[in-house]
């Protein structure tokens, strides 16, 4: 295993590349809701929204993170505005930096990556609920301006998701070497 330095770094590129593939199918891949039934005209009704789970929306704001992420590689890097509606912490700083370092090196990003992720677990602690995620992440659609050497093989990465008390941010993020998965 290597050193989560080593990992950091060397997933700096590609933490940009699957934010984007994450963010990009995020939208997809939320149920349709069903807009209730169909009243007669000036008829009103509150129809309440359908439950969603912890674990389900700390799924959202995994897969809107990485779509903010590819959003923003394409448009040329620098951090998004909105970026920290889905993250903080830790995968903030990070994402940020690889986003930076993207734009200063004027990296042309096209493509986008596959997610496949996973709920692990779901813990409440005395100042958050935490959730944690496991994603086998496929770049190799996702042309970053690296070498294929450097990509292509589907890489995991681990993400903790914590709910404030407002809303769910991904905190943690670990992306892991090509052909961990």
């Amino acid at each position: 295993m290597k050193s989560s330095t080593h990992a950091m770094n060397s997933g700096k590129a590609f933490a940009v590349g699957m934010l984007a593939a994450a963010l990009a199918t995020g939208c997809a891949a939320l149920p349709d809701r069903d807009p209730g039934p169909v009243l007669p005209s000036g008829v009103s009704a509150s129809v309440p929204a359908p439950p969603v789970s912890d674990e389900d929306a700390a799924l959202a704001a995994y897969q809107d993170m990485w779509a903010t992420v590819v959003d923003a590689s394409h448009a040329g890097g620098g951090e998004p505005a909105n970026l920290d509606r889905y993250a903080t912490g830790k995968a903030l700083a990070q994402l940020s930096a690889a986003l930076e370092e993207t734009d200063a090196e004027g990296v042309e990003v096209s493509g986008e990556p596959e997610l496949d992720p996973e709920i692990l677990g779901a813990s409440p602690s005395p100042l958050a609920e935490t959730v944690e995620i496991r994603d086998c992440v496929n770049d190799s659609a996702w042309n970053l301006g690296m070498t294929a050497a450097k990509q292509g093989e589907p890489r995991r990465v681990d993400a903790t998701v914590t709910h404030d008390g407002l809303v769910w941010r991904v905190s943690d993020l670990r992306i892991w070497e090509p052909g961990t998965c």
